[in-house]
């Protein structure tokens, strides 16, 4: 087992320096302890990452957790242990993306990618950049009703204060505890806490936040977990986009750069010991990237990173019509059986194992569904 996790690492190490000789995995990390940390986690491990259970999880799925969750800014402390005073400050809250964060405040929108890492205990290396306002701003100062249910925000109470300007910066992230409890029978109301996260960052403020579990609706069909996704291969069988007429018909259409018999397109899934990756692959080149499977079966990718071999002109068109619809995405994912069908005494792949379909409904309305094969050993 063990040499089977070098030979991993060095296959994915030997992909990115073909790949990216400049950079680094766009990829999230597990939290480390920072020079800064002041509390402890629990040492109880919780085999699941449901959001209202205390936040002790496997470090390959703390950003996933983190994920199901509201975040908003509590506190700052500066790197001297001072108290920053952000009382006048509008609220920022925090979301959590597979390849990058994203802050809110008010109608301003700034994102940190994480597509360049650097070693612990910062491994995250990126810087804050502002983003196109997510609302309309409502500038009508003969409003007091509005004025007093909102604070202007000015350079001085700004996200961006927080942050050293203009300049990358080093960080990582750090789940605190909510209780010294360690009890999986622990009272539901201790359970059920607000979560804390903590946002360090390296030679800077050490930023925490509230988090509360994110109204996520129930998922439908078969229950689906990393564990199972990372079992088997996955082999796409349909893909086809979806839309709707001028009179409001349906119309579906095969993706037909899916369907080429020399370039087969297959997923698979796996867990490293500080993240979770999903492989998408069309018979050429290697890939990876991060990924978050949320309770309500909502599947997100983020950045893709690949090796760069040529596959000829009909290989790249169609790896990169497959690389574009799943890099950065968001779809929902729904797990059946497939009829049982008997196999032939005389068959060479014997196997008991049950057959699914994993239907795929991009939120730009395509649908794909993939069918489980036996996992391939590297």
């Amino acid at each position: 087992m063990l040499n089977h996790l070098i030979l991993n690492r060095l296959t994915l190490s030997l992909l990115l320096a073909i790949s990216f000789p400049a950079a680094l995995i766009g990829c999230q990390s597990t939290p480390i302890k920072s020079p800064q940390q002041t509390d402890t986690v629990d040492n109880t491990t919780v085999n699941t990452i449901h959001p209202t259970d205390k936040a002790v999880i496997s470090e390959s799925q703390v950003m996933q957790w983190v994920a199901h969750y509201d975040w908003q800014l509590a506190q700052v402390i500066n790197q001297n242990g001072n108290i920053v005073d952000i009382e006048n400050f509008a609220p920022i809250t925090l979301a959590i993306e597979p390849s990058a964060v994203r802050f809110y405040q008010g109608c301003e929108q700034y994102m940190m990618d994480f597509q360049s890492m650097s070693a612990p205990p910062y491994p995250y290396y990126s810087h804050l950049a502002k983003v196109p306002a997510n609302c309309n701003d409502d500038n009508d100062n003969d409003n007091d009703n509005a004025l007093d249910n909102k604070t202007v925000i000015t350079e001085d109470n700004s996200i961006q204060s927080l942050f050293v300007k203009y300049a990358p910066v080093r960080l990582n992230f750090e789940l605190l505890p909510t209780s010294h409890l360690t009890s999986e029978s622990a009272p539901v109301a201790i359970q059920a806490a607000p979560k804390r996260l903590a946002l360090n960052i390296e030679n800077g403020n050490r930023l925490i936040f509230i988090g509360s579990p994110k109204a996520l609706a129930a998922p439908t069909g078969l229950p689906i977990t990393n564990e199972l996704l990372e079992r088997y291969d996955w082999q796409l069988v349909s893909a086809v986009s979806n839309t709707y007429e001028a009179k409001g018909e349906l119309t579906r259409k095969p993706l037909g750069n899916f369907y080429h018999p020399d370039h087969p397109i297959s997923a698979s899934f796996e867990s490293w010991p500080n993240n979770q990756y999903a492989s998408f692959s069309s018979g050429c080149n290697g890939s990876r990237a991060p990924y978050f499977l949320l309770n309500d079966n909502t599947f997100k990718v983020g950045t893709i990173i690949s090796t760069v071999m040529g596959c000829g002109e009909t290989g790249n068109r169609i790896e990169s019509a497959l690389f574009d619809l799943m890099r950065d995405s968001s779809s929902q994912l729904t797990l059946s059986l497939q009829p049982s069908q008997p196999i032939s005494p005389t068959a060479d792949n014997q196997t008991d194992m049950p057959r699914y379909n994993l239907l795929q409904t991009m939120a730009t309305g395509e649908t794909l569904v993939w069918q489980n094969e036996v996992k391939k050993i590297p």
